[in-house]
């Protein structure tokens, strides 16, 4: 954007604060609706007589079709209005929730959960279209900052927000206070956000790739679908595997005819010459490793702290409340270190939350019952410091060869990373905790899952550092002398932690 654009757009956008602040509200609810609702697993598993198998498809319904309209949806808005698409989601997302709230069966929850998952995949890549154009590049760093403070701070408090209201609503149906929780603040921020929301005139890109986005979305839902209604009480079936196959064969088609439009010079869904950047390459699997290990890990040890060692939702948010703090600390500090860091802060970062979660895996299969809460609580502090150094520097490094007019569609490509993830890592790891609940573990505790569960999550972690390292090594090579130093302060990289 030339210094004349960037004017003109701060003269259409006066009131461009307002519009942020109702953009970050919107976008942090659609993550507080992933971290609350771990904590009522337990709950509504209760009152719905819901299966290990529906729950996991409620959970993981979520994250796929959040993931599934990322890329289309942001695609939608360049062509059409990104205000107008960012209401549909945000209305979709408000329905849907009352939907959750009243509904009578696991059946009508999980449908529910499905129309809340489009909404937030509907609205979130709005929010960033729409602050990239009315922010000018040169102030654009302080909403991406606060944005990325906003999501954080609600993923870390949302099982204390969750634990509190159930406890003050009490009894078996306290978990649809969650959901009306949702309807509240949307009924408050939605309407503001009809009138307050501006959206600067500009040139919009012509073009859909409808083929991209029907090959796309079998392809995300068939990996991870199938997986996620494996459990104890519904096994793997030859029909799973071959889902799964199936949509491995739609990616690879995607990823060909992706390539194959580029080379027309015709618009991609998602353009295969972002991956000549490489640490865009690494840094999206890397995100997506670190998102199946964050949220996967904290579901299992959310519901394994209520099952197997008898807490209540607000004794396990509590519980998790000292990790939340070293996360904010970690934070802190990642931000004040030296950009030439970024290497070693990946490496150390994951590979101190794979180290941890390797720790809290044992001290389930091992460790007292009474014991476990304050054995897992001190162990997490170390996972989520080492989370907090890895996730910005992987951010910064991601997006540091992406010139500025590709950054909206590398972001949104690796919010799809951290989305497909979350959905995959989620499904793995509840199948291992289902799948062995009924199994003792060598050192005589009642239950294997959540001991494989956990341990699975380390793994992922372990890769992401793997990744580091090799990416690290591959840098030494092409540049001997000196580590790559990141070209200046890259604001858009706050994108990744969405």
């Amino acid at each position: 954007m030339t210094a004349g654009n960037s004017a003109a757009a701060q003269q259409r956008a006066p009131h461009r604060w307002a519009t942020f602040a109702v953009l970050a509200a919107t976008a942090a609810l659609t993550i507080l609706d992933v971290s609350k609702v771990g904590v009522a697993l337990p709950a509504i598993q209760a009152s719905t007589g819901g299966s290990g198998s529906t729950i996991q498809v409620m959970v993981v319904g979520y994250t796929l079709a959040y993931a599934v309209l990322l890329l289309p949806a942001g695609r939608v808005g360049d062509v059409l209005s990104r205000k107008g698409i960012f209401l549909v989601g945000g209305f979709m997302f408000l329905g849907a929730s009352v939907v959750c709230a009243l509904a009578p069966d696991i059946a009508w929850l999980i449908g529910g959960r499905l129309l809340q998952g489009a909404g937030a995949g509907i609205l979130m890549p709005q929010v960033l279209g729409l602050i990239q154009r009315i922010f000018p590049p040169e102030e654009r760093s302080r909403p991406l900052a606060a944005l990325a403070a906003t999501i954080a701070a609600t993923a870390l408090f949302g099982p204390v927000i969750a634990g509190v209201l159930m406890e003050l609503v009490g009894g078996p149906e306290a978990w649809r206070a969650l959901f009306w929780l949702n309807v509240v603040i949307g009924i408050v921020v939605l309407p503001v956000a009809v009138f307050v929301v501006r959206e600067p005139r500009g040139e919009k890109r012509h073009g859909f790739d409808t083929i991209g986005v029907i090959l796309l979305t079998p392809a995300v839902i068939l990996l991870a679908g199938p997986l996620s209604t494996v459990s104890s009480d519904s096994p793997a079936s030859w029909l799973t595997l071959a889902l799964t196959l199936l949509g491995a064969i739609f990616a690879l088609a995607f990823v060909f005819y992706e390539r194959h439009r580029a080379r027309n010079g015709r618009q991609a869904l998602v353009d295969p010459l972002l991956f000549g950047f490489r640490h865009l390459t690494v840094g999206v699997f890397i995100a997506g490793f670190m998102h199946a290990a964050a949220t996967a890990g904290t579901l299992v040890i959310t519901v394994g702290l209520q099952r197997e060692a008898g807490q209540t939702a607000l004794q396990t948010a509590l519980w998790m409340l000292p990790a939340a703090v070293a996360t904010i600390i970690g934070s802190w500090i990642a931000g004040r270190l030296p950009q030439r860091s970024t290497y070693r802060l990946i490496a150390i970062g994951t590979g101190m939350g794979a180290l941890s979660l390797a720790g809290i895996a044992v001290a389930f299969g091992s460790a007292p019952i009474a014991a476990l809460p304050w054995i897992v609580s001190a162990i997490l502090v170390t996972n989520s410091f080492g989370n907090a150094l890895a996730g910005p520097a992987n951010q910064a490094r991601t997006l540091v060869e992406v010139p500025d007019y590709r950054a909206s569609v590398a972001g949104s490509l690796i919010q799809f990373s951290q989305r497909f993830g979350s959905a995959i890592g989620i499904a793995f790891a509840l199948i291992l905790y289902y799948g062995y609940e009924d199994v003792a573990t060598v050192a005589g505790q009642p239950t294997l899952g959540p001991t494989l569960a956990i341990a699975l999550t380390s793994v992922f972690l372990f890769i992401a550092a793997i990744l580091a390292l090799l990416d690290r090594a591959r840098s030494r090579r092409t540049a001997p002398h000196a580590e790559p130093e990141l070209r200046g302060s890259n604001p858009l990289a706050t994108h990744a932690s969405i």
